[in-house]
């Protein structure tokens, strides 16, 4: 893209507010940033993406918090007790809604029924709801919502009573599914609700003013916080909203955007400039779905398994994903998980997979023998990761010899496409943050289970997750989850790629800003 190409996109995409922004605005303490997508859903119980959840985190906040160590620390609640089947949160009495109505336990109440309610249509973000007593009967239609694990013994007390013994429920409980919900507000929103600025009333350290969709979004401090004196901005704008990253880059060398994440296509351009190169991990994973679904031609395991033998991991992570900090990876889970004494991955190492185009292009042969063709096959992609999605064609097409089409979407059309199996493989990057129980990734590949895009459907695997639920034995826990990374290995229902860390720049003048192990910019200031 040429100079005048990029000016002529980032002067279309601005605001009148975002055209006279800086990036750090030292006499009126605010900074402006950049999202590359619009947040496809900012209502807490529907929002399943890290974009959404990042906005979300710097305009409410639930019971607890986690910091930069991966600790639980307190948020609305100020303290709570834990016994097996119970946790018990103490909040405190001083949060507030920006309308200045109090935080309750009643509005934690309401969300936490209003998230498993089937009226409420949510999805993804009920991944970890069955831990809640009544939960999966209330989500199938057997019960009613009322009837959820939950309850307010007063204004300030807040109960929730376990279906299983789950000792990491505590870092559920910071996720923003979990975020409480003023019932009166909501209610008085209707389907608009989340929608649009107005439709949303914040409990955290900042308030949403506007929201012009797919330009800008600008939050202001919200001066109801409970916890205000922490917040040291006085404002925070998500200034400019695209997925091109070179003129990204071009905004923050201008001093109009004051920190980036870096992707692929822009890290040598960055480095070139002589900018400061950061990363911290992150247990997050990278893999390619695979669609079991009969309907799909991925349902064929040969085809699975070709597609695996063929694809370069190595080229792909090392000279297309190419950031610091990246390392392929051959199991299901990330190397931040734990294990019985120790790391997941050294425990129960996962066995290598397998690269060999000369293989998989026998197994082509052999599917053509037998059918006499191998029908095209569509993968999906989203607008901020094509050069990943034409190398995956390329390998395709070339060492295979099929009919790969790119089905490129924006990035909510390829979320509702994922969530609707309508794919035959897909590029999925997926985050556990605080979570180290190898759970949090098993239940993507649960049959019944909300992140289980690709229809993966293996008995014998959801034999072995309930093991892991109905046990607190440690041994017998990670035994069992060992055996379902070999099955997910002899199944092929996805090709794990790598484990991925974060990789920006950012302007000298701040501090503050936490991205490990989740995103949150709350605290952010500048020095």
């Amino acid at each position: 893209m040429t100079f005048l190409a990029a000016l002529i996109l980032i002067t279309s995409l601005a605001s009148p507010l975002s055209l006279s922004a800086k990036g750090v605005d030292l006499e009126n303490g605010s900074i402006t940033i950049a999202l590359r997508q619009e947040p496809p859903n900012l209502d807490s119980s529907l929002s399943e993406d890290t974009t959404s959840s990042k906005v979300l985190r710097l305009s409410n906040e639930g019971l607890v918090g986690v910091n930069r160590r991966g600790q639980v620390v307190p948020r609305i609640a100020k303290s709570w007790d834990i016994e097996v089947m119970q946790m018990t949160f103490h909040l405190r009495d001083n949060a507030k809604w920006s309308n200045g109505d109090p935080v309750t336990a009643h509005d934690f109440v309401y969300s936490w029924r209003r998230l498993v309610d089937p009226k409420t249509g949510a999805r993804g973000s009920t991944l970890f709801a069955h831990l809640i007593a009544n939960a999966d009967e209330i989500m199938s239609g057997e019960l009613p919502a009322q009837e959820l694990g939950v309850e307010a013994l007063d204004d300030f007390t807040f109960r929730v009573t376990l279906s299983q013994p789950a000792s990491y429920f505590i870092h559920i409980a910071s996720t923003v599914n979990y975020f409480p919900l003023n019932q009166k507000f909501v209610e008085a929103q209707g389907d608009r609700h989340a929608a649009d600025a107005k439709n949303i009333l914040s409990n955290g350290p900042f308030i949403i003013d506007e929201w012009v969709h797919s330009a800008n979004i600008e939050l202001s401090r919200n001066p109801h916080y409970w916890n205000k004196e922490e917040v040291r901005l006085e404002a925070l704008d998500f200034g400019y909203i695209t997925a091109d990253s070179r003129s990204l880059l071009n905004l923050y060398n201008s001093g109009d955007i004051a920190e980036l994440e870096l992707e692929e296509d822009i890290l040598k351009d960055a480095i070139n400039n002589g900018l400061r190169i950061r990363k911290v991990p992150r247990n997050c994973i990278a893999w390619v779905w695979l669609n079991s679904r009969e309907s799909r031609a991925t349902s064929d395991r040969r085809l699975r398994e070709a597609i695996r033998l063929a694809l370069d991991r190595d080229a792909y992570v090392n000279n297309i994903v190419a950031l610091p900090g990246t390392e392929r990876i051959d199991s299901p889970f990330t190397k931040a998980l734990r294990g019985v004494k120790g790391d997941f991955s050294s425990e129960y190492p996962t066995p290598e997979i397998e690269y060999s185009a000369a293989r998989g292009k026998a197994l082509i042969e052999e599917i053509r023998a037998e059918k006499g063709e191998v029908p095209p096959v569509v993968l999906l992609a989203n607008e901020t990761r094509q050069i990943e999605a034409e190398f995956i064609q390329g390998q395709l097409i070339s060492k295979l010899g099929l009919d790969v089409k790119v089905d490129k979407q924006t990035f909510k059309q390829a979320i509702e496409k994922q969530r609707n199996g309508d794919f035959d493989l897909a590029r999925v990057g997926f985050c556990g943050g605080s979570l180290t129980d190898p759970i949090t990734y098993a239940a993507s590949f649960e049959s019944t289970g909300p992140f289980n895009d690709g229809g993966y459907n293996n008995p014998e695997y959801d034999r072995l997750i309930n093991v892991t639920r109905n046990t607190i034995d440690p041994v017998k826990r990670m035994e069992a989850f060992d055996e379902m990374q070999k099955l997910i290995h002899k199944d092929i229902p996805m090709i794990p790629t790598h484990q991925y860390s974060y990789v920006y720049i950012q302007d000298q003048r701040l501090a503050g800003f936490q991205r490990y192990p989740i995103e949150d910019f709350s605290r952010g200031r500048i020095r």
